[in-house]
């Protein structure tokens, strides 16, 4: 079944990202796929591939 991400998980991956956590170990600790972090990092990064966990929840919530 498909389960979005929470703000949560959003915002641990802003902060493990900042601290140089690699992405696997990142889907470790909020339970989720490697893939989904990956995805979830390439879609709501921008132009300076900074990962903004405030707009990537911001953006989830439009498309619903």
């Amino acid at each position: 079944m498909y389960k979005q991400l929470t703000s949560e998980q959003r915002y641990t991956i802003s902060v493990l990202l900042q601290n140089r956590t690699k992405q696997k170990d990142i889907a470790k600790a909020i339970n989720v796929s490697a893939s989904t972090v990956s995805r979830e990092i390439r879609r709501n990064s921008g132009v300076r591939r900074h990962y903004n966990w405030e707009t990537a929840q911001a953006n989830a919530v439009q498309t619903r």
